[in-house]
């Protein structure tokens, strides 16, 4: 929404963000498998992170929001080569944490944080406008399923955190989000009707 506000490189920064924040609580597999389902023939090392078109669709859409069609802002990812790259990042923190506990929330909060902030790291912006613009349409990226999960909400609390956002931005920015999300469910309900 509030995208096009961003330089092109802080752009290209969102959409990193919001697809980390898209996989963090997304369920693990085992060799294609979710946890209660392995048996002894599956390769415990073959470790995944269930990745649909729900997330392509929605880095698809902040893409075409954020106008980044050309070449220069394009060739660095795709769709599939940012949430793969992402994936396999999380995955190989997760890989350090014993079998029972890698799907824990605590576990894949400490993974998200730890892949966040080196995505952070040496970020300045050259607004103080522009982490508050990112965390709003973050906001959005977590509301997308009607609600904000654990592992998202320790992630959003940490880019507060790093950026030095005072309470009363995060809870207002938060709010705006949430009524923004509420009146497009019911817009969409209403059209659907």
């Amino acid at each position: 929404m509030l995208i096009k506000m961003l330089p092109k490189d802080d752009r290209v920064h969102l959409l990193e963000l919001a697809s980390l924040l898209s996989i963090s609580d997304k369920p693990l597999l085992w060799d294609g498998k979710p946890y209660e389902e392995i048996t002894a023939e599956n390769s415990l090392d073959q470790i995944s992170i269930r990745v649909g078109e729900e997330e392509n669709e929605l880095i698809d859409e902040l893409r075409r929001s954020a106008d980044l069609s050309c070449a220069d802002e394009l060739r660095f990812f795709t769709n599939d080569d940012m949430l793969s790259r992402i994936s396999e990042r999380l995955v190989k923190l997760l890989k350090n944490s014993p079998l029972v506990k890698m799907a824990d929330p605590g576990t894949r909060v400490w993974a998200g944080t730890t892949v966040l902030l080196e995505m952070l790291a040496g970020k300045k912006y050259d607004l103080p406008s522009t982490p508050k613009i990112i965390l709003y349409e973050l906001f959005l990226v977590s509301l997308r399923d009607g609600h904000i999960s654990g592992i998202e909400w320790a992630l959003l609390k940490e880019f507060q955190r790093f950026y030095n956002l005072e309470d009363f931005i995060f809870d207002d920015l938060l709010g705006r989000a949430e009524t923004l999300n509420k009146e497009i469910t019911k817009t969409i309900a209403i059209i659907l009707e």
